[in-house]
């Protein structure tokens, strides 16, 4: 059996995956992707990303302009004011927990993970292929390298790119003794559509606002919204639809054509419960466990929660990689979160995976096209993609400490 050779195979069709994929094809370099799963239905899949500077950069240069333009188009509107408020519903003044770090988030800004999904699928249908699950690479004589499929299959690839997420097999053997941390953190997110807002009443204050409820004892809730413009969704056919793909699957969260306002909230290790009990509960159990935990707020905050739609609702342990690790370059290398996986807080995670493909597609045009030596390139790429990548995991962590232990200190949390 010949097995086919592609100058760059990728492994992961997430934001970052397919990102790479584009700005490979559009810049004239053999490559296809290999994703496990026919579609992506985790639950982060449902929710918004607050979009940054770095991640519209890279898109700009990977994606052919009419799905750049796609993805301007089909941006959702997120509210542009900050408020916060006590647990009793009184404004706080002064409240602010800023970073003091150097920002370039657009703040009006945020962007469907599914609708990005879409976009960024699009054209690539004879170089996707899902169903792939990567089981093990080995390292050719000849110095290209061998992927290995569940399924039997094998391709053979000049580079091999992990951008397989936090749980990378392609990381686990290239850097098997590098592990990912339990910060402590336990969240719950939800949503609840505009419309169901309006009609149960909602203050606006709630759903006009970057509102943040900071309670004088215990854990705060953040709360923002993610606006569609229909019309502009309708001019690019699928995008903006509710994905087919998600169809059979019941409830409001695979939906990316409503517009909607989102919260979450973050509790130390223990606080809501035991970890143990928490992840049998579904969405509608876990908006009971909340509420018993927040009943003496405000019923203003209370009847969101109560109101939000069960299946947006999940038990996350917030968990990051461990910055710092450092390997000799070679013909497999690392992407987003399978190397730099970060707490959501900052929204650093998914920006900083497509700013990698930037840093990555460069490296590879100048190897390909310039005559740089392909090493040389992998070990330049390595380089700054450490040095950013692991500064948004300390700055992400340090979010993370500010922000969820503002009243009450957390058990145990890393200091990198």
């Amino acid at each position: 059996m010949t097995i086919p050779l592609v100058d760059v195979a990728i492994i992961g069709g997430g934001p970052g995956g397919l990102a790479l994929t584009q700005g490979l094809k559009k810049n004239g370099i053999d490559t296809a992707v290999f994703e496990r799963d026919p579609v992506r239905a985790d639950y982060v899949q449902g929710f918004r990303m607050r979009i940054r500077q770095r991640g519209i950069d890279a898109l700009e240069a990977n994606l052919p302009a009419h799905l750049f333009q796609a993805f301007l188009d089909t941006l959702g509107i997120a509210p542009t004011e900050n408020l916060a408020l006590d647990e009793t519903f009184q404004r706080l003044e002064n409240a602010s927990q800023g970073s003091g770090d150097p920002e370039d988030t657009h703040i009006e800004k945020s962007v469907s993970r599914i609708t990005l999904r879409q976009i960024l699928v699009s054209g690539l249908e004879d170089i996707f292929h899902t169903g792939k699950r990567f089981e093990r690479y080995e390292r050719l004589a000849d110095g290209t390298v061998l992927a290995h499929f569940a399924d039997g299959s094998a391709i053979r690839a000049n580079l091999l790119v992990g951008a397989d997420g936090a749980g990378s097999t392609v990381r686990r053997q290239l850097l098997p003794h590098l592990k990912s941390m339990d910060t402590g953190v336990r969240r719950l997110a939800g949503k609840i559509t505009l419309a169901s807002a309006a009609r149960h009443g909602i203050s606006p204050l709630l759903t006009e606002f970057n509102t943040n409820i900071r309670p004088r004892d215990g854990r705060g809730l953040m709360i923002t919204s993610h606006r569609v413009d229909a019309s502009a969704y309708a001019r690019h056919d699928l995008i903006g639809s509710e994905d087919p793909d998600h169809a059979d699957i019941p409830g409001f969260h695979f939906n990316n054509s409503t517009s909607y306002t989102w919260w979450n909230t973050a509790y130390d290790t223990d606080e809501l419960g035991p970890d143990a009990v928490l992840e049998t509960l579904d969405g509608a159990a876990l908006l009971e466990t909340l509420l018993r935990h927040i009943g003496h707020w405000d019923e203003r905050i209370l009847k969101l929660i109560r109101h939000s739609d069960p299946s947006t609702v999940a038990f996350l342990k917030v968990k990051s990689s461990t910055p710092g690790a450092v390997w000799q370059s070679g013909p497999v290398t690392l992407l987003g979160d399978a190397i730099h996986a970060m707490t959501y807080f900052r929204a650093l995670g998914g920006n900083t995976a497509l700013y990698d493909t930037g840093l990555l597609v460069r490296e590879l045009v100048a190897a390909r096209r310039n005559g740089k030596p392909p090493l040389a390139a992998v070990n330049d790429y390595e380089n700054a993609m450490r040095e950013h990548g692991y500064e948004a995991v300390r700055s992400s962590l340090s979010a993370m400490q500010r922000n969820v232990g503002a009243n009450r200190p957390l058990k145990a949390i890393p200091h990198l």
